[in-house]
């Protein structure tokens, strides 16, 4: 009796099936314009979110909870920060026009470019969010949040 199993089994010096499927995925996926168009979708998408956000860090004393944020070659003009309930949005906003013109081709170009990064910071519970405090020199920008102030709880007998 022939068993069922011997039929699928490749013979000698024959290839698998799903082997030329796999080798005709590869072979479209690396053809040229398909390649190329591969590569810009890459380019396009890392270069958009290459700079969509800036480092943050948190730290707090025993007095106030402060959020440090290095902006370097921005202006405090472009700059906005936002509260809403429990977070605090900094959002940097950069436009910029770029005019050129040459006498001898008598040709004019202008260009414009836009770029806004924001980052949404969660701010504790403890602090005074509507007593925030915040200033910008050399490239970093630190906003100061006070703490609410504890109370001691006495114990009865």
């Amino acid at each position: 009796m022939k068993d069922k199993n011997s039929d699928l089994t490749p013979k000698k010096g024959t290839r698998p099936p799903q082997t030329d499927i796999l080798q005709s995925i590869d072979s479209f996926f690396s053809s040229s314009p398909i390649k190329g168009l591969l590569r810009q979708m890459d380019d396009f998408f890392g270069q958009s979110f290459a700079n969509a956000t800036f480092p943050v860090e948190t730290t707090e004393s025993e007095q106030e909870y402060v959020i440090i944020c290095r902006l370097a070659g921005v202006k405090k003009e472009q700059i906005t920060i936002e509260s809403f309930d429990r977070y605090i949005t900094i959002s940097v906003d950069h436009k910029e026009i770029v005019e050129t013109t040459d006498e001898g081709t008598q040709m004019y170009s202008k260009s414009y470019s836009s770029n806004r990064s924001s980052r949404s910071i969660p701010v504790p519970s403890y602090v005074k969010i509507s007593a925030l405090q915040a200033n910008y020199r050399d490239g970093l920008l630190q906003i100061r949040f006070p703490k609410k102030s504890k109370r001691q709880i006495r114990i009865e007998d």
